[in-house]
């Protein structure tokens, strides 16, 4: 009888701690917090719509957001620990790598063909690639227009030598267009859509060719994810559930996008090969990234040195564990 009386007050106090536990405002894990480092563009839109959904709160995530004007600056911060996170296209990426720094990539949140290009005066006597020649071409300097303007260059076999290479931030790009400083200019949305609308019919956009797609992708150092796997998953669950909103309610997506970005709706509508807001992790980004290294080290970019490992800079466990279909790297 002792011992039956032992057990039900053992049960009972067991069931009491759990009902304690079970309401409890602090049964659940405290917030985490997180620094995320991102570029103004629509090319951020997970994280844009990520924090105007409150989907890192609903997460467990204290989100500190900060904006930086290019993905040098946000992967500069990453490695410095001024930052968890950082957004940015692939190529500074490459450089990065090239120069025996130690980025890893997290997930893809972003893949287009036409989110950048070269705005090019038609009243210059631009109409055609060709007419290139002899002319003056605004970039910024070791982002991925820089290597798209090369890359376009080479596709029409215009020698690099017969145009007049212009390197500028790329909110000064916009003011030397317009004002007739440089000719053209390699540049990425939103300042490629406020050329374009500045200029009018005086424009023309020759997007890149050969089927490059850009994509825009999640850094941390290289020890983050070993150090702090929860805050990985929970960003990466946010931006699930970013996602899932994008798909399905695209024209709310949008318009959180475009306010987030500071440009009209309207630009990120229309287009027959859409903005693409999705995590992946896509074996096309390790052959792209090649070639950029490659690109760097073919140009006199950054010093010589070993070829890195791409490959060790992605980092798909995290990724491939939520969403597994979203991963093609195979390692």
């Amino acid at each position: 009888m002792i011992a039956k009386r032992a057990v039900f007050f053992a049960v009972t106090v067991v069931i009491g701690i759990g009902t304690v536990l079970l309401y409890s405002p602090f049964r659940r894990p405290p917030p985490l917090p997180i620094v995320i480092v991102q570029l103004q563009v629509p090319h951020s839109g997970l994280l844009q719509i990520a924090e105007a959904k409150a989907y890192f709160a609903k997460e467990g995530l204290t989100a500190t957001i900060k904006t930086v004007l290019t993905g040098h600056d946000a992967i500069t911060q990453v490695l410095r620990g001024e930052a968890d996170v950082g957004s940015t296209a692939e190529t500074p990426v490459a450089k990065a790598l090239a120069e025996g720094k130690r980025p890893k990539i997290i997930a893809t949140i972003f893949s287009s063909r036409w989110s950048s290009g070269l705005v090019v005066r038609k009243d210059h006597g631009i109409v055609k690639p060709a007419d290139l020649k002899g002319k003056r071409i605004g970039f910024v300097f070791g982002t991925n227009t820089h290597y798209d303007l090369e890359t376009f260059l080479a596709f029409h076999n215009i020698p690099l030598d017969s145009i007049t290479m212009v390197p500028r931030p790329p909110d000064a790009l916009v003011t030397a267009l317009v004002s007739g400083e440089v000719d053209a200019a390699s540049i990425w949305i939103p300042f490629m859509t406020q050329a374009q609308q500045k200029l009018g019919n005086k424009a023309e956009t020759f997007y890149p060719t050969g089927g490059y797609s850009q994509t825009f992708n999640l850094v941390v150092r290289s020890d983050y994810v070993a150090r702090n796997r929860e805050s990985t998953d929970r960003l990466l669950r946010a931006l699930l559930k970013a996602e899932f909103f994008a798909e399905t309610h695209p024209n709310q997506a949008i318009d959180i996008i475009a306010s987030a970005s500071g440009i009209a709706a309207s630009a990120l509508r229309g287009h027959g090969d859409p903005l693409t807001y999705e995590l992946t992790l896509k074996q096309a980004l390790l052959l792209a990234t090649e070639n950029q290294v490659r690109w760097n080290f073919r140009r006199g970019l950054v010093p010589s040195g070993p070829f890195p490992d791409v490959l060790h800079a992605v980092e798909t466990e995290p990724l491939r564990a939520l969403k597994p279909t979203g991963v093609t790297i195979s390692k």
